[in-house]
């Protein structure tokens, strides 16, 4: 007869009739469900038939003996509570299953107040494994219908994601990404400023062994639009009290943080000729002078640029400052940087360069400059440019005074031309 789901099962594999039938008369209950079992094999085909909760088994059996009976049954159901039962004949095997792990052991003839306790304790132990199992499976299911993407972590080790965040990533549930061996590490591009190691636990770390307790931004790689910038996730925890298990909740911020790169951006460059400003560009300038690369200045500026604004008008002026700084940019690396200086004035800070390579990058700026029909000026426009390569412990504004010298000899030996310095 087949254990009811409702009821808890229990198989007695014993070769004695008379200590099998005893066995199953003392913990025959009507929310319980007894089975038994003659020799080993018959007690595996029920195992594997009718799993059973707790195995109640002798250890000397015949066909399959109790040691192998356990083992293989829990290849079958890893769960199965076990309680071994053993005569005066059995001791050389008691260590064998005290190293198989099991639940309990009774002594043959059982006694009935002591088989009793031995089930009775692994009925309490899968109690509370049921208990926490449907807790546990109601959280899943509560965190599934949170509004927000989330995930469980027990430790350091992600258990649990919920469906939102499993579904951003491209698959239906956690299930799915366990499967082919994917984990949310594998998608994050960024934590805060710093590009992501790759590994597992380490973005867990460190938002929970931040000494400052701050939000923490993940930016996440969105598989549906992989060409498209990541998504930037805030990233809080609250912690179950008495437990290691954690509650990590995204929010995401990718449209603040698009709205604050475009005010930084704003901040920071300027807005006729959408180079670096200034100030942006001497804080840039004091960083690279501390830093162990060598780099060189380029400064250059339109010639007789106060002319082009009296002939043909501010606006006129507006749009040559507009195209000679996209000229530039098209002409030097995507790591150096323009920058506005003031009025015509530019500066090129190019980056692990020689005096060689930066006078080749002024000079060929110069002849795209000369060579360039600028909107609303029929006539040509020309540049004049200072070159200086940074020494060794030479402070920012050093460099700048030397750069301005190149430009001025420069201007004052006739104009469109180098000069380095």
């Amino acid at each position: 007869m087949k254990a009811s789901k409702k009821k808890l099962a229990i198989l007695i594999v014993q070769q004695e009739d008379f200590e099998r039938e005893r066995m199953v008369t003392v913990l025959a209950r009507e929310s319980v469900a007894v089975l038994s079992a003659r020799d080993g094999f018959e007690g595996l085909e029920m195992v594997s038939e009718f799993m059973p909760d707790i195995l109640v088994t002798d250890i000397a059996l015949d066909k399959l003996d109790g040691l192998k009976l356990i083992a293989k049954a829990r290849l079958e159901h890893p769960d199965i509570k076990v309680v071994v039962a053993f005569g005066p004949y059995s001791h050389k095997s008691l260590v064998q299953a005290v190293e198989l792990n099991v639940d309990g052991f009774i002594r043959l003839p059982a006694d009935n107040g002591e088989l009793r306790n031995a089930v009775m304790k692994c009925v309490r132990n899968i109690a509370v494994a049921r208990r926490m199992a449907q807790a546990d499976y109601s959280l899943r299911q509560l965190l599934d219908f949170f509004p927000s993407p989330a995930v469980l972590v027990d430790g350091f080790d992600l258990t649990y994601m919920n469906q939102r965040l499993a579904r951003f990533l491209g698959y239906d549930d956690f299930g799915d990404m366990s499967e082919v061996d994917m984990g949310l590490e594998d998608f994050i591009v960024r934590l805060n400023d710093e590009t992501y190691n790759g590994h597992p636990r380490a973005w867990i770390k460190a938002i929970v062994n931040d000494p400052l307790d701050r939000d923490q931004v993940l930016h996440i790689e969105n598989p549906r639009h992989p060409e498209a910038r990541a998504n930037v996730f805030s990233v809080t925890f609250n912690q179950f009290p008495g437990s290691e298990l954690r509650l990590f909740s995204f929010q995401d911020v990718s449209e603040m943080e698009d709205e604050k790169a475009h005010l930084q951006d704003e901040a920071s460059t300027d807005p006729l000729t959408k180079a670096l400003n200034r100030r942006s560009f001497l804080r840039l300038l004091s960083q690279a002078a501390v830093s162990d690369y060598p780099f060189s200045l380029v400064m250059f500026d339109i010639d007789h640029f106060k002319a082009v604004n009296d002939t043909y008008g501010h606006d006129v002026g507006d749009a040559v400052l507009r195209e000679i700084s996209a000229l530039v940019r098209d002409n030097i690396r995507e790591n150096d940087t323009l920058a506005r200086w003031g009025g015509e004035e530019f500066m090129v800070l190019s980056v692990r360069s020689n005096m060689k390579y930066a006078k080749q990058v002024a000079d060929r700026l110069r002849k795209a400059v000369a060579e360039f029909s600028f909107t609303g000026v029929p006539g040509q426009i020309t540049s004049s440019f200072g070159v200086a390569l940074h020494n060794t412990g030479e402070s920012g504004e050093e460099l700048v005074k030397r750069v301005d010298k190149a430009l001025y000899k420069a201007k004052e030996t006739g104009r469109n031309k180098v000069v380095t310095g």
